[in-house]
């Protein structure tokens, strides 16, 4: 997994590209959890470069989304990845997101900017990468891991 992360004000961005497994799922969950308790209240998940999203990520998009929404806040998906709408559709997960996925970044902003008046695209000092190490947690399960 590739995970990038910009942050202003209430809002953080995540641009998640590559396989999710196991181990990514813990990552990303510790970078969200992070983004919360620095204020981000308004999430946004970038999902155009997914190749494999594993139930353990798609379970911290679930928790966060029902976190931020009693604290007034919410979490929107861009994507317009063939894979991720068919994985969205086939699990139902297109109605617990309703009205939450856009095809892009301009196509989410006016919904942005009525819930955060004034938001404006990241700059680019704001993104920062994180170190999702080489991937190779990725082919694994947590029933692999278990033993």
């Amino acid at each position: 997994m590739k995970l990038t992360i910009a942050r202003e004000s209430d809002s953080c961005i995540f641009r998640i590209q590559g396989k999710v497994g196991w181990e990514s799922s813990r990552l990303l969950d510790r970078e969200v959890r992070q983004s919360v308790e620095q204020g981000g209240r308004f999430l946004v998940f970038d999902l155009d470069g997914i190749e494999f999203l594993s139930s353990g990520a798609i379970g911290v998009l679930v928790y966060h989304l029902r976190r931020l929404q009693t604290g007034k806040g919410d979490i929107f998906i861009v994507t317009s990845n063939n894979y991720v709408m068919y994985l969205f559709r086939t699990i139902g997960f297109h109605k617990v997101f309703e009205g939450k996925i856009f095809r892009t970044m301009a196509d989410l902003e006016p919904a942005l900017t009525a819930q955060l008046p004034g938001w404006e695209r990241p700059s680019l000092e704001a993104w920062r990468e994180v170190d999702a190490g080489d991937g190779s947690d990725d082919e694994l399960s947590h029933k692999d891991e278990l033993g």
